[in-house]
């Protein structure tokens, strides 16, 4: 009986070691991002410290004009791209020009300070590419800067901890991060108007895609803590649900529930950490947002 007992368990371990290596095997390509067909999009906007009236209209001066002539969809394009190529390692990628963009800013003697509170691992929002953190949001924040007469400070941090950085601060602050606009958040600063409009997409094995949150019950799923994924998927573990507002086809407002029970939620402080243990099968799916999702599993390995 102990042999037999003895030749289970190494057949067990056996198995288990050929799936481990097969999806230690996995690569970027593998994996697909699909729309949640049962979430809204969502929309993103700076944050501003309360109180900041100037600033906030500084801000929104940029945002207006870039979305209006075209100027924010280039910057999105130009910084998915430079993603790609600063996460390339195998040559074959070959560096954007970025044209007419403006890429470098000139503070000249600004010695006043906006302080930026974001987190780097948002591409193509905000990354880091020669040692410093670059993307939409920074492009933002330097045009601003600029026309105000000031300068930026880039304070990279957990993403979770960014809402009480800026509260916390005591000068002329904004939070950067891929934000998306909430009444929660709104609590907590001001926010300018909206740059991007996002969908959710749950990044997932692309021979079984997972294409709704519902459909994540009994799953493992990655999030980055405190994002709009998180919150989403956690309050669809519980037993009210996660709730949001629609209209249906005769344009009447109705209230559509999304639950997803047992589905086990893995928190952490980055994509890049989420991705790897997808790929490991430690996770069955990410949720996240789709432009950062897209880039990603685009960049090359």
């Amino acid at each position: 009986m102990k042999k037999v007992l003895t030749l289970l368990l190494v057949v067990a371990m056996l198995a288990t070691s050929v799936v481990m290596l097969s999806a230690c095997g996995k690569k970027n390509d593998d994996f697909v991002a699909k729309d949640a067909a049962d979430l809204l999009t969502e929309d993103f906007g700076i944050g501003v410290k309360k109180g900041s009236a100037d600033l906030l209209a500084a801000v929104n001066a940029v945002v207006d004009k870039w979305v209006a002539d075209g100027t924010m969809a280039k910057y999105e394009a130009y910084y998915t791209d430079l993603a790609k190529y600063a996460e390339d390692t195998t040559g074959t990628v070959t560096k954007p020009e970025a044209g007419d963009l403006k890429v470098t800013w000139d503070f000249g003697t600004a010695t006043e300070v906006i302080t930026v509170y974001t987190e780097s691992g948002f591409a193509p929002f905000e990354f880091i590419y020669e040692n410093e953190v670059v993307g939409v949001d920074m492009a933002i924040m330097n045009e601003v800067a600029v026309n105000m007469g000031k300068k930026i400070k880039v304070e990279d941090i957990v993403f979770d901890t960014i809402p009480t950085a800026l509260q916390n601060d005591t000068g002329l602050a904004v939070a950067a991060a891929g934000l998306t606009i909430s009444d929660e958040r709104a609590e907590k600063m001001d926010f300018s108007n909206v740059y991007y409009s996002s969908t959710l997409v749950i990044v997932s094995d692309k021979e079984a895609p997972i294409t709704s949150v519902k459909d994540l019950a009994g799953k493992k799923v990655g999030v980055q803590q405190g994002t709009s994924g998180d919150l989403i998927i956690t309050a669809a573990t519980k037993e009210e649900g996660y709730s949001y507002k629609t209209e249906n086809d005769a344009g009447e407002e109705i209230t559509v529930t999304v639950k997803a029970a047992g589905a086990e939620v893995k928190q952490y402080e980055k994509y890049a950490m989420a991705l790897a243990d997808l790929k490991a099968g430690r996770i069955d799916a990410i949720l996240m947002d789709k432009l950062p999702a897209q880039t990603m599993l685009n960049a090359a390995e």
